[in-house]
């Protein structure tokens, strides 16, 4: 059973990113919140709603409720995070008409290694702006995310020619094609000596939350995922509607269940665009963990009894670039008790951030349009456990080779 998750919150919410946090010093807050906090907290919810004690059975049966999220959702819109295979140049206030896009250069006269470059072994390209770029420029900020009508049209465009520039965050005022991230709120507090019911001298501390309030608005921005569980939880899960928290400092939100919500299938219309095509771009819409770090294990082949069961039957494809930012860490804290472990910290993992992008070509005789249509907005995490915690969510596009070589600097 496929159900849909809606959850609006009631005061700003606090993602925590971590670090330590106590007297005198500031909780931080993420900009959006990770799968895994998500994941966590609804099935904690469900585990509640049926009085369950969570011991190691019902954990393992929790845990394998498919949870795909949580992405933003605003006026009956999905949005995903703005890809980092797009930079726009502004100066003197003047913003170029149409984007530059990054795209790999395929230069077989360069080996990009004599000239200083570390690209790793295996037969990657850059991925460079076009030649026809004059001159350096710092990137003019943009968005942070984008509607899904927006990132379809960017999907579907290979070079990136003729795609109009993103406006300036502070100019989206009445558009609903992109939104900016909720603002963060600082709030300081004090410790209340529980003796005598008035706060202690000098001991202070500050939270930041997220903000999901936008101002002249009268809705907030959501978080939304999908849910699949064919075990004995999905009927509870079908009537959830209800306030729930979430985060830290166990902030309140309205958690409710739809049958249907826009945005998570693959749209009809994009098949054609992949008609034919070897080249497919797979830009993250939530960040992913690897087994090989930034990039996927699964290039060299799944494990065995590892490969999803939506995975296309026979697909080999063939890395040829990358657009990626730093990694990003992830930990947390584990309640969970069984023969493995007791609860405690969670070890930290390496993801690698959404709107990452990869340039991949098909071998084989598989066709673009049923990879694309197959694994939209599906995990491409190597491990199952992550997949169902929602990292790795994929959204798939086309591309082309840069239209002119880069000019050597030299020249």
């Amino acid at each position: 059973m496929v159900l849909y998750l809606k959850i609006t919150a009631h005061d700003p919410l606090i993602a925590r990113d971590g670090r330590p946090f106590g007297l005198g010093i500031r909780m931080k807050s993420l900009d959006w919140f990770y799968p895994s906090v998500l994941a966590g907290s609804f099935r904690t919810l469900l585990g509640n709603a049926c009085n369950s004690n969570f011991d190691e059975k019902t954990s393992e049966d929790l845990k394998r409720i498919s949870i795909s999220g949580p992405l933003p959702f605003w006026q009956g819109k999905l949005y995903v995070p703005q890809p980092k295979d797009l930079l726009v140049k502004e100066e003197n206030k003047k913003r170029e008409l149409n984007a530059f896009a990054i795209r790999p250069v395929n230069d077989n006269e360069n080996d990009w290694r004599d000239c200083g470059c570390d690209l790793p072994s295996g037969g990657l390209y850059p991925a460079m702006l076009p030649g026809s770029v004059e001159g350096e420029f710092k990137p003019a900020k943009t968005p942070l995310l984008w509607s899904m009508e927006t990132m379809k049209k960017w999907l579907a465009n290979a070079r990136g020619e003729g795609f109009e520039s993103p406006p300036d965050p502070q100019k989206i005022e009445g558009r609903t094609d992109f939104l900016n991230l909720p603002k963060k709120e600082a709030r300081t507090h004090v410790k209340i000596d529980p003796k005598v019911g008035t706060a202690e001298d000098a001991k202070l501390f500050e939270t930041i939350g997220l903000d999901f309030a936008i101002k002249g608005q009268k809705e907030k921005i959501e978080l939304a995922a999908r849910v699949e569980d064919e075990g004995k939880y999905a009927d509870i899960a079908s009537k959830i509607d209800s306030f729930n928290t979430i985060g830290g400092e166990r902030r309140l939100a309205r958690w409710k269940v739809l049958k249907a919500q826009e945005g998570w299938i693959f749209p009809p219309d994009l098949a054609s665009v992949f008609s034919g095509k070897k080249k497919v771009r797979m830009v993250l819409a939530t960040p992913a963990i690897f087994s090989d770090g930034w990039k996927p294990g699964w290039l060299k082949d799944w494990l065995p009894n590892e490969e999803p069961d939506y995975w296309p039957s026979g697909l080999k494809l063939k890395l040829v670039s990358a657009c990626i930012d730093r990694w990003k860490p992830v930990s947390g804290w584990s309640l969970e008790k069984n023969k493995k472990r007791n609860p405690g910290p969670k070890p930290i993992r390496r993801l690698v951030p959404a709107g990452s992008v990869y340039f991949f070509e098909i071998e084989g005789c598989l066709d673009a349009a049923s990879l694309a249509e197959d694994l939209w907005l599906r995990s491409v995490c190597d491990n199952d456990q992550d997949r169902r915690d929602g990292f790795g969510l994929a959204l798939w596009g086309i591309w082309d080779y840069a239209d002119e070589n880069i000019v050597n600097e030299q020249e």
